[in-house]
């Protein structure tokens, strides 16, 4: 097609603001707002292409998300198909290199501002996306619970305990089905980050519903890297993962070398809960035995996959200890997890207990 060009942009949040630049006076579409990012060159993949647009028109190094949407616009003299994706700064701070001026706006501030016309499906839906997360949000709080918050926050104190509404699993359970019922899942699945430790325990839930592997797949590569901690990380069980698709395995050999804790800590748990029975193969011990972190939440479900592959998969697992082929503390923790098992002999706890690295 002539005059057809690839662009991406990026829609980077702060809170419940987003990020919009304003174009120079000079150039096409003169002082009308837009999100950050351009052409895609000969030869760059789309998320390279917005991290080097990013550095050029604002002086930022950005983490390059999910897509948020897609959309193809015919201006008189080009079109354009443009890839929206989730960013994040992750070094630097905004500079007006390019644009004349620069702004973070709530969604409701869109209607006074006047915006490039191919970003008007986009905002479109971020008002959507919006609009289910304040319904989100208002489920959320009238089931609030400020006792179960200050225990919750004890649970997690590796997360601001203000981010924690205080919400029960039951009560959480109940808002998913409504939020099925009224059918905003998709919007509300398309905005990360989150603000509240219980919007992401419901975007679990909602991944977990999901009956197509792909797609549940799919928002799991979004949304794990966005978990801090581990309730949300250990309580998402895709109903899509049940009978095991084949593919499923390739997909978690790739968790378990990811870079995020929390993205490894999943990944662990889905050997734990799928591949330790029938399906087991000893190389498997060897993929979790290669994580190097110094994550305690990881190396705690390092122990705890190798205490549990003691109690299903002894022989396999204890030549791990033996060998010494783990750290000393998840070795120690792997021990202590097992002999603590109801599940062990004990006698083979007895023999667990010699193998201990003492100080």
């Amino acid at each position: 097609m002539e005059n057809f060009t690839e662009v991406v942009a990026a829609l980077i949040r702060r809170g419940d603001t987003f990020m919009i630049c304003r174009r120079p006076a000079h150039k096409s579409c003169g002082l009308l707002w837009e999100f950050v990012g351009g052409k895609v060159e000969p030869g760059e993949s789309k998320a390279v292409a917005l991290m080097r647009e990013c550095r050029e028109e604002l002086a930022i190094d950005v983490a390059v998300g999910s897509v948020f949407t897609e959309v193809t616009h015919a201006y008189p003299d080009i079109t354009v198909h443009l890839t929206l994706f989730n960013a994040e700064i992750v070094s630097g701070a905004p500079q007006l290199l390019e644009h004349c001026d620069l702004q973070w706006i709530a969604p409701v501030q869109i209607n006074d501002y006047d915006f490039c016309p191919a970003d008007k499906d986009i905002l479109a839906l971020i008002k959507r996306a919006d609009a289910a997360v304040v319904r989100m949000r208002e489920l959320l709080f009238a089931c609030q619970d400020e006792k179960y918050r200050d225990f919750s926050a004890k649970l997690i104190p590796n997360i601001p305990p203000e981010t924690i509404i205080g919400v029960r699993a039951p009560d959480l359970k109940k808002v998913a089905r409504t939020v099925q019922k009224e059918a905003p899942a998709d919007a509300f699945l398309s905005v990360l980050p989150h603000t509240y430790h219980e919007e992401n325990c419901l975007h679990g839930m909602l991944i977990a519903a999901e009956k197509d592997f792909s797609r549940t797949v799919a928002l799991l590569n979004d949304f794990l890297p966005h978990i801090d901690n581990w309730a949300v990380c250990d309580t998402i069980a895709p109903k899509a993962f049940v009978n095991v698709p084949p593919e499923l395995l390739e997909t978690v050999k790739v968790w378990v070398g990811a870079a995020h804790a929390y993205t490894i800590r999943f990944g662990i748990g889905c050997l734990m809960r799928y591949y330790l029975d029938a399906r087991f193969q000893p190389e498997y011990l060897d993929w979790v035995a290669a994580v190097q972190s110094e994550e305690y939440y990881v190396n705690m479900m390092r122990a705890w996959y190798f205490a549990t592959a003691l109690a299903k998969q002894y022989d396999s697992a204890v030549k791990l200890l033996e060998s010494r082929a783990l750290d000393k503390w998840t070795h120690n923790k792997t021990i202590q997890k097992a002999i603590e098992s109801y599940r062990i002999s004990d006698a083979r706890k007895e023999y667990l207990r010699t193998l201990r690295i003492k100080k």
